[in-house]
């Protein structure tokens, strides 16, 4: 499914991962929806493409060495454009502290590993959008910002009237624009006194300072101040004007202009309130979306909107399939009636009302008495006392889960088109939130039940080991003795039964001990340690002496490097893999099996070694036996698969699966290629170093 907007260009991802094979799952993610991207594995590069790409997004792993996400998203806040940048912040940590750190930190979002790639795509969408919606809105006042501007000088050139004010006679004369602009007639000649009557009470006081600052000073005078029309109105005005001496320094006269600015002054605030408005918009969606749990979210939801946009009561409603819901969060003035907790239930809410907000329908009352909406609808908001209201619907992943609710109560109210745009914005990022909230709970349930499940393995391996093992020794037991003392006696049909008894008998015996090396790789897992893997070979390798001298095979080891891991778990690994090798080799051939290993990234050569500080590693077992159909390769790693029977090759079929378990406990991976009676070569993928979390 393509989720990128047809009349826009495709979204550019920056993704930011030392893991390369976690890189290459988060392009494809990505690049699956129509998205572009760019990588690189450190913050270091992550800075460099930042300032040549400019990004839409960027997904950031948190834990990387040198940089790590925390500390690079800090930096990218200070490019430019940087603080306009959604960061996804990737982590393994889900503590409160973490999560605290990242939003501190500058990042938008996160999402914790392992990651839920559904989930991941609709949070970088929704993370897409509301950034689009963010920068529409600081384009809009940038552009009203420069038409204000533009606007400004027009009005100044137009509204420019002259004055001059004889200081020896105190008397004022004012050009026609000039007497507009204060409020008189066309053609008057005032008194200071009667100009200062004429203006603000608020700024008498300061005019007056520097009106007598600019006469005693001898500087030019340029204020702006408010002056009082007759008919009540306030208007703005910027005067300026230049002081005249006579020879004996005596100030004579004063002449200048003024200017209306009373709609720059409007323009000015109305910005000024708009970037106020951007910032608590900034802030809420800070406060929102830090939240991890569900009823903090909507708690902090109704009390961030009920003081941003200063109504009577904030409510948020959740729907049901019918159109009925109930008010689970709150904020309301004191002397309204309280509705948190009911279950409502609007008869003029039909299902066609209700499709509307499906396909996101904005509802927006000004006065419920006077914009022709149904009597049923004007009863329903009476007994909640609304006079007012506004609604937003909220969508969690594309499905609607309720409605944001403003109320105004005891007076009309015009909602402007910067409040039901802001309130729409808002419900997105309270979507957001939510569909985090309910993703760490469903991993929370997730978690307990495979801490569940996981009790009930160990369990088990506990009643395998005993209940199980206890009456197969006595099986076995008893049929030594049986051979042993009556072996003689039993004719070769007895004998055949009890041949075939004491080989069921070993085949169960290493079948639980294969069951209980599985159940063990996450139960009985060791803390990773770095592991010399060609010391491991080694003790393997010695420990397959036997196997080596029958089958006459030849080994060639070479130089595998030294990775975090489970020290005990790599030799199971190798173990599997090179008995594989020998014991599945053609009948008239020699076996030979070649182990080494190789770097996902360029190594760099010192002094003719190779240097293994590549972020990957493959180690590759590659044999000259009798291969497989690739075809079965999916099913070659799974639980009690064989591709022979066990009277050509004896096994459980438990190995392989072994394998692949513990490749993914150590965050790898493994594969085989292969062709029928042309050999095998087995691909494991591990990382080289594991960051404390991962």
């Amino acid at each position: 499914m393509n989720i990128t907007d047809p009349e826009q260009d495709p979204p550019l991802v920056l993704i930011v991962d030392d893991e390369k094979f976690t890189r290459l799952q988060l392009r494809l993610a990505m690049e699956q929806v129509g998205y572009q991207v760019v990588e690189t594995s450190n913050g270091e590069e992550a800075l460099v493409a930042y300032t040549q790409v400019q990004p839409d997004i960027i997904l950031l792993d948190a834990l990387m060495p040198a940089m790590d996400g925390f500390t690079c998203s800090r930096a990218l806040q200070t490019l430019p454009g940087g603080d306009r940048t959604p960061i996804l912040m990737i982590t393994a940590l889900e503590d409160q502290e973490s999560v605290d750190r990242a939003f501190a930190a500058g990042a938008t979002d996160y999402i914790t590993k392992p990651i839920h790639w559904a989930v991941l795509r609709q949070r970088v969408y929704r993370l897409l959008q509301a950034s689009r919606a963010t920068e529409k809105l600081r384009q809009q006042t940038e552009r009203a910002r420069v038409s204000e501007e533009r606007l400004r000088l027009a009005l100044d050139a137009a509204h420019m009237g002259t004055w001059d004010w004889d200081l020896l006679n105190n008397k004022i004369s004012y050009s026609a624009t000039a007497a507009a602009n204060m409020g008189v007639a066309e053609v008057a000649v005032d008194t200071y006194e009667s100009f200062l009557e004429s203006v603000h009470p608020e700024d008498r006081q300061v005019l007056e300072q520097i009106i007598n600052t600019a006469i005693a000073q001898r500087t030019d005078y340029d204020v702006e101040f408010r002056v009082v029309w007759a008919d009540g109105s306030i208007h703005w005005i910027a005067a300026r004007g230049q002081v005249y001496y006579n020879e004996t320094g005596t100030a004579i006269r004063m002449t200048g202009i003024n200017i209306d600015i009373t709609d720059r002054k409007h323009a000015e605030a109305a910005l000024q309130q708009q970037t106020l408005r951007s910032q608590l918009f900034a802030d809420i969606t800070f406060k929102i979306r830090r939240s991890l749990h569900i009823e903090e979210i909507l708690q902090t939801t109704v009390t961030e909107v009920q003081r941003l946009l200063l109504c009577d009561r904030v409510v948020l409603f959740q729907l049901s399939s019918d159109g009925s819901g109930k008010v689970v969060k709150e904020e309301v003035v004191p002397g309204l009636t309280a509705i948190l907790g009911r279950n409502l239930h609007d008869p003029c809410f039909e299902k066609q009302y209700l499709d509307k907000y499906i396909r996101g329908h904005i509802g927006c009352v000004a006065d419920i008495y006077n914009s022709g909406i149904q009597q049923c609808y004007i009863d329903f908001l009476k007994q909640f006392q609304v006079v007012a209201n506004l609604v937003v619907p909220i969508f969690i992943k594309e499905k609607l889960w309720g409605l944001l609710i403003a109320h105004q109560c005891y007076k009309p109210r015009q909602w402007s088109h910067f409040e039901v745009e802001l309130l729409q914005q808002l419900s997105d990022q309270i979507g957001i939130a939510l569909a985090q909230a309910q993703l760490l709970e469903d991993e929370t349930r997730q978690r307990q039940e495979l801490t569940r499940v996981n009790a009930e393995l160990q369990q088990f391996a506990s009643v395998a080991s005993h209940d199980l093992q206890e009456p197969l020794r006595k099986i076995q037991a008893f049929g030594n003795r049986l051979k042993a003392m009556y072996g003689d006696v039993l004719n070769d049909q007895g004998r055949d039964y009890l041949d075939r008894m004491q080989n069921a008998a070993q085949r169960m015996q290493a079948l639980i001990d294969d069951l209980l090396t599985l159940s063990r790789i996450a139960t009985r897992a060791q803390p990773f340690v770095p592991v010399n893997l060609t010391q491991v070979a080694q003790e393997v390798l010695s420990d397959l002496e036997i196997l080596i001298q029958q089958t006459n095979g030849r080994v060639m080891l070479c130089e595998l490097p030294t990775i975090d891991a489970d020290a005990l778990q790599m030799r199971q690994l190798l173990q599997n893999l090179i008995g594989n090798a020998l014991k599945f080799h053609q009948q008239d051939q020699v076996p030979i099996v070649k182990i080494y290993s190789q770097a996902l990234e360029d190594w760099q050569s010192t002094e003719g070694e190779e240097s293994l500080d590549a972020k990957l590693c493959e180690i590759i077992i590659e044999d000259n036996g009798i291969g497989f159909n690739e075809k079965y390769l999916d099913r070659i790693f799974n639980v009690f698969q064989r591709l022979h029977s066990r009277s050509d090759y004896e096994g459980t079929g438990m190995g392989l699966a072994i394998c692949r378990k513990i490749a993914e406990r150590h965050g790898g991976r493994i594969t085989a290629t292969s062709k029928p009676m042309q050999g095998a070569k087995f691909i494991v993928t591990l990382p080289i170093k594991h960051n404390r979390g991962d």
